[in-house]
């Protein structure tokens, strides 16, 4: 499909705010405002359990910003996918408002750090973000990005991108938002925008699979998955993913047995490959595992939860229930 089916949502600035408006002038007293949120650095130090602590320098960050009449929160500036998805679980930890996040795309649909942006977009949807908006350095990786991870979004998609982008008609699978750069004058941009032809629809895939990436990638699994035995996470964690390699099992059962647990799995997040089954004795110890891990973990059944606690985990996490 050509041509945009409705005016393009623009997030421009107005004083310290960052206001949501149509390309065609919403009046600006109707017009939702919110706050850009920078994502603080990770440190190169950072003391173990480093998912959670990250996760409170963030909640400190955030905290000055919270009680106010916003209507949404921008996320922006993270080192990389992993920081991004912490500070989300920050904010979500501290407002139930509106999430938007922003992500960098590189070469091949990846981000910088090379996270495919079709297991970011799987990630970020779940965990309470209501639009994704990609940025890139050339017009070309900015429609590879868009074209790959639009059939796997079930929220909204947009793009920061220059205004002669939009003049020369850059297709754009699935973009529903758009934000100028910062130096770029608004009226023009938004000129730009309402005369943008380039939206293509994007077409639904894998509707009959699930989306379960492994933080760095996308994978697709059948409701009947196989799931290995039991891989319990402690200082030789990274000997049995090794070990799993041979395994024919999609799914990887990782155990935690305590908190040290924790850190093994934190240490060893790079070697996993595979969607990840998270098993542990008490909701306590899983739901921090579930902070730490930074892909969208199984649940199976076999480690039996409360419905409510199980329920909560799938808002808060994502947590996949086969």
């Amino acid at each position: 499909m050509d041509g945009i089916p409705r005016q393009p949502l623009i997030l421009g600035r107005k004083g310290d705010k960052t206001v949501a408006y149509t390309a065609d002038g919403m009046p600006d007293e109707s017009a939702p405002e919110g706050l850009a949120l920078c994502c603080p650095p990770v440190p190169e130090e950072l003391e173990p359990p480093k998912t959670e602590r990250y996760i409170g320098l963030c909640k400190a960050a955030f905290r000055p910003y919270m009680g106010g009449e916003e209507d949404f929160f921008l996320l922006h500036g993270a080192s990389d996918f992993r920081a991004l998805r912490a500070a989300v679980l920050a904010l979500t930890d501290l407002t139930g408002k509106t999430l938007i996040a922003e992500i960098q795309a590189g070469e091949e649909g990846r981000m910088p750090d090379g996270t495919d942006v079709a297991a970011a977009v799987g990630v970020l949807q779940r965990i309470g973000v209501s639009t994704l908006i990609v940025a890139a350095d050339t017009p070309v990786q900015l429609s590879d990005a868009l074209d790959r991870l639009a059939p796997y979004a079930r929220i909204s998609v947009g793009a920061r991108l220059p205004l002669q982008w939009l003049r020369e008609q850059i297709p754009l699978a699935g973009a529903e938002a758009f934000l100028p750069l910062p130096e770029e004058d608004e009226t023009d941009f938004r000129a730009a925008a309402s005369g943008w032809t380039g939206y293509r629809m994007a077409d639904r895939d894998h509707d009959d699979v699930i989306l379960a990436p492994d933080g760095r990638n996308a994978h697709f699994i059948a409701p009947t998955v196989d799931i290995s035995e039991e891989i319990v996470c402690d200082h030789r964690l990274y000997e049995r993913l090794l070990e799993a390699e041979d395994e024919e099992a999609a799914v990887l059962r990782l155990v935690l047995e305590d908190e040290e647990g924790i850190q093994d799995l934190e240490d060893d997040l790079y070697m996993l490959a595979r969607p990840v089954c998270l098993c542990a004795g008490t909701p306590e110890l899983l739901e921090k595992a579930l902070r730490a891990f930074y892909g969208l973990a199984v649940y199976d059944g076999t480690w039996e939860l409360e419905p409510e606690i199980l329920k909560y985990f799938e808002q808060k996490y994502g947590l996949i229930c086969l």
